[in-house]
């Protein structure tokens, strides 16, 4: 009876300390602030918090190597990790594929896919081009090489989805230069002050821009026409083979403990089901993409496979 009285006790201590672990949560992004990591991320901790008054959610922007210094922190330091959750996305995949860094999926736990986030072309509303063949009449007839900004490295995500574009149009490679910046945010503000033409982006990175008119989205790579953006067609529409989205889910530390892992687990499989959630997919324009952990696990093993075949039919990497 005494035993019973006293956890009983230490549990409703527990619920009252706001900075408990049940209470805590820190979410590593690898990369800068204003992209789409970052804005799924902050996303999250804020569906968190208004579905939790309690919940308290710190986020940590550690940039540099393509992702790879969040990777290599995340998997070596010694640092606790108990309450953190490493939000990524299908990069993760490409660059262990390129031998950008060492680390893997493998080295992490996978604990939810959340969302789809498909890939747009983007230009100033300003712009000449009306629409994706707009680009294509102006790479075909000019002899000068059209500036393509993206979130990303070469053979990143964003210019595997131009070099697709590029392919499934007909077009040289060379026709189009892609500028590399550190992060969606930082491309999204070279294509406002002109130092590049068109934009490689995902669509949640550039969708209030496009409502707000700042911006116009010429395509989309996703299967069916936006719901938030109906005016906007698909590149499956304009004839072109390039359907494809780029996930984005949460990691756990290989420290964690089995019970650790069941609380994050949890908590997303929450998450994923409330109207904050719903609300925060309708802002961004993102697609629903909840894979549970073995489910998830189960997809990267797949698309890993898929998209080493497609980084070496592009020739962005050497067949083994």
């Amino acid at each position: 009876m005494i035993r019973l009285v006293l956890t009983a006790f230490l549990i409703c201590l527990v619920s009252y300390l706001p900075n408990s672990f049940a209470d805590r949560l820190h979410l590593l992004i690898p990369a800068g602030p204003g992209g789409g990591l970052d804005s799924t991320a902050r996303a999250l901790g804020e569906s968190l918090m208004k579905l939790d008054a309690d919940k308290i959610v710190s986020y940590e922007n550690r940039t540099g190597g393509g992702g790879g210094k969040a990777m290599s922190y995340f998997v070596n330091s010694k640092s606790d990790f108990s309450n953190t959750l490493l939000v990524n996305s299908t990069p993760l995949l490409i660059r262990s594929i390129q031998g950008v860094f060492k680390q893997t999926y493998h080295d992490v736990v996978p604990i939810a896919s959340l969302i789809a986030d498909p890939a747009v072309i983007a230009v100033k509303d300003s712009a000449k081009y009306s629409d994706w063949n707009s680009v294509l009449t102006e790479l075909q007839n000019t002899n000068k090489r059209i500036l393509v900004g993206g979130g990303s490295v070469k053979g990143s995500l964003d210019h595997i989805a131009l070099s697709l574009l590029l392919k499934e149009s007909g077009i040289s490679f060379r026709k189009a230069r892609y500028i590399p910046y550190d992060g969606g945010g930082k491309a999204l503000i070279g294509l406002l002050s002109s130092e590049v033409e068109v934009l490689v982006s995902g669509l949640g990175e550039t969708i209030n821009q496009h409502r707000s008119k700042s911006v116009r989205i010429l395509g989309v790579s996703s299967e069916k026409r936006i719901k938030e953006l109906p005016e906007v067609p698909t590149f499956k529409e304009v004839g072109l083979n390039v359907v494809f989205s780029n996930w984005r889910g949460v990691f756990a530390s290989k420290s964690s403990t089995d019970q650790e892992i069941d609380t994050q687990e949890a908590l997303i499989k929450q998450l994923v089901d409330s109207t904050e959630w719903q609300a925060q997919l309708s802002l961004y324009g993102w697609e629903p993409f909840y894979l549970e952990a073995r489910q998830f696990k189960e997809f990267l093993e797949a698309q890993e496979k898929t998209l080493r075949n497609t980084l070496i039919e592009l020739g962005l990497v050497k067949s083994s």
